[in-house]
């Protein structure tokens, strides 16, 4: 079942997602981030609109990066233990 998209401001986008604001904007494209312009986030209309997020798909991305960092993690430490020996 897909899961429909939900647009939130910038705060309840952050609340729901459970990080903060800062990390949020951190993520977007224009700083290198995996959270790219019109998929992920919008801007409003006028320069005093809110940004709206799409949660649920950046959920899915905070969960694609989470599992690659832990990966690359279990390499390091396989690589280290193989060091040793």
């Amino acid at each position: 079942m897909k899961v429909q998209p939900l647009w939130l401001r910038t705060p309840e986008a952050a609340a729901w997602l459970g990080c903060s604001s800062q990390y949020l904007k951190k993520n977007r494209d224009l700083k290198d981030g995996p959270l790219e312009e019109g998929i992920h986030y919008v801007y409003g209309a006028s320069l005093n609109s809110p940004t709206r997020w799409e949660v649920n798909a950046i959920k899915e991305i905070f969960h694609y990066k989470g599992k690659l960092i832990r990966k690359g993690q279990d390499l390091i430490s396989e690589l280290q233990k193989e060091g040793l020996k």
